[in-house]
């Protein structure tokens, strides 16, 4: 009677895991699928004007006093056959792709100035036209053939003006600008990479205010010299 009972609880157990087995599973409740969010597009960033030539060969300049006006050329570095003037200057600023410098003195400079303009003083630094053992200067004699004043003077004039790069320069009227371009020219840079944009004396209007540091208040007086240097002239 126990066997019986044993097998018979054996079937019932056998019988209980079969059915139990094969009874369907409850269904997940069936959510919709959730949308995959649309890509948004990035609007393009706005093109960057293109830069004209570095000399507006449109324009007319007078070589000397009393001459007759004559035609530009992209040889002419003088302010008058400048490209980028007060007219358009701000379609052309804060471009990674140029470097903006200030041929004036500190003490001028600080006074007044563009901001994100370099200040790296011509006439202190770069070029006085009388040489000798007392000029710092890197370079003396005529700016269309300038005498180098140390063996290093071609190098530093490199680290001042990198040769890959567009080049902005100005100053109070655009007079020293002509003169460093003279050098620069002298020197193998191409000079369709460099452009007058004349000086600051030019750019008074009030559009220019935001971008303008003016602080008369500010007096420096700077003493310019390099150390380290090999003299040859």
């Amino acid at each position: 009677m126990k066997k019986t009972l044993s097998a018979l609880f054996a079937v019932l157990m056998l019988t209980a895991c079969g059915s139990s087995a094969a009874a369907p599973e409850p269904k997940a409740s069936e959510a919709p699928a959730a949308e995959t969010p649309a890509a948004v597009e990035e609007a393009p960033a706005a093109a960057e004007a293109e830069l004209p030539a570095a000399r507006d060969t449109s324009k007319k300049y007078t070589p000397s006093e009393g001459a007759d006006p004559v035609d530009c050329t992209e040889e002419v570095f003088l302010p008058g056959c400048a490209a980028i003037t007060n007219e358009n200057l701000l379609d052309y600023l804060n471009r990674d792709d140029v470097l903006y410098i200030d041929l004036r003195d500190y003490a001028d400079y600080a006074k007044k100035h563009f901001r994100n303009f370099e200040c790296i003083p011509y006439f202190a630094l770069i070029y006085s036209k009388e040489g000798g053992e007392g000029i710092t200067q890197l370079y003396s004699g005529d700016t269309t053939n300038p005498v180098a004043t140390y063996e290093e003077s071609d190098e530093l004039l490199e680290v001042f003006f990198p040769k890959d790069k567009t080049i902005f320069l100005m100053c109070q009227s655009g007079g020293r600008v002509a003169q460093l371009m003279n050098i620069l020219n002298a020197k193998g840079y191409d000079m369709s990479k460099i452009y007058n944009i004349t000086g600051m004396g030019n750019y008074t209007g009030s559009e220019f205010a935001d971008i303008t540091v003016d602080a008369a208040e500010i007096m420096i007086d700077a003493a310019y010299s390099f150390e380290g240097l090999t003299r040859v002239n």
